[in-house]
């Protein structure tokens, strides 16, 4: 077993804030599909609405992992409390970039829409 690792039962593990790190990792994960995904998305209509839909998922859980990552960080003394609160901050703004992403998608299409019937 290496330095790093702990094994299950010991103090170290028992302390350790495993939804602190679920909610960052959403994040990042979303940051990652957000980052990489948007140019093809954008030439794609059903690709735009998985990445919007991924997006939207990793924001809706980073939120929930957050929020019992701070209430377990509180009432149980663990780690990971502002780590937590990264990934909820993080979170949220995961979601924003998902409504705003639909919105335009939707914008977009009305707009087609608009322009085939005149």
């Amino acid at each position: 077993m290496s330095v790093t690792q702990s094994a299950p039962g010991s103090a170290t593990a028992e302390r350790d804030n495993r939804a602190a790190r679920v909610s960052a990792y959403a994040v990042v994960l979303a940051a990652f599909v957000g980052g990489g995904g948007y140019v093809p998305a954008a030439l794609f209509l059903p690709l735009t609405l998985t990445w919007t839909a991924v997006i939207l998922l990793c924001g809706i859980t980073a939120i929930v992992a957050g929020h019992v990552a701070r209430f377990r960080a509180k009432r149980l003394g663990l780690r990971g409390r502002w780590l937590a609160l990264a990934g909820i901050v993080g979170g949220w703004i995961c979601v924003l970039v998902a409504v705003l992403a639909l919105a335009a998608v939707v914008g977009v299409i009305g707009g087609l829409a608009v322009l085939i019937d005149s």
